[in-house]
């Protein structure tokens, strides 16, 4: 866990045959980094979900609540002591502004916290090289591979540009149909792995209070 995007970078580098980093063709350091944030993304789709929990102190005649989780799987109602006295129902919704809502069903009293269980999408978003990911080490090359097939889709759409111009630049010596092999094979991987990676995830809705240990 908390691999910076350096060094996601490097690992991918090695996938597609960029020696140094600082290499600007094909693959452009930008268009780098973009396509490993959009590989990020793209596990939230694919049901890639990061495990959340959420305490959210209540408040009298409250029903609604922000939250970071974007898909609920329980709530523990808890007690001034942490004691699980119940498990109110509720559901997630969109807020309109990018965030996320949790709606409980009936109000509950102040004192007590929501403990929430849920799932949020994993970290797509990097500030510079040293902003890292919250994926477990094991998976990173998971979301490279996307980010892989995105770049080489990159290419296809310069090889076409300057095709069209009848002057197709010496680094993209490869066919059309060679790169539409190395894409295809790509997101293959890709869907394999995240279809894998997703039936990991503990789908159980019923409370952890109350599973067989």
């Amino acid at each position: 866990m908390a691999t910076t995007l350096a060094n996601l970078r490097a690992k991918m580098n090695g996938e597609i045959g960029v020696v140094t980093d600082a290499e600007t063709t094909p693959f452009s350091l930008a268009t780098r980094n973009a396509a490993i944030a959009d590989g990020y993304a793209a596990l939230w789709r694919a049901g890639v979900w990061r495990p959340v929990q959420s305490d959210i102190p209540t408040v009298t005649d409250q029903s609604f609540y922000v939250t970071t989780i974007r898909r609920l799987r329980t709530i523990d109602l808890l007690d001034s002591s942490s004691h699980v006295i119940g498990h109110p129902a509720g559901r997630i919704e969109p807020d309109g502004a990018g965030g996320y809502t949790l709606v409980l069903k009936m109000p509950i009293s102040t004192g007590s916290t929501l403990r929430c269980y849920g799932f949020t999408a994993y970290v797509s978003t990097f500030a510079s090289d040293a902003a890292t990911d919250d994926l477990e080490a094991e998976f990173n090359r998971i979301p490279l591979l996307k980010a892989k097939a995105i770049v080489y889709r990159a290419v296809l759409g310069q090889f076409a540009r300057y095709g069209s111009q009848q002057v197709v630049a010496p680094v993209m010596n490869a066919s059309v149909d060679q790169l539409l092999g190395i894409i295809a094979a790509a997101e293959r991987e890709f869907a394999a792995e995240t279809k894998a990676l997703a039936a990991m995830r503990d789908r159980a809705m019923q409370p952890r209070s109350g599973r067989p240990l």
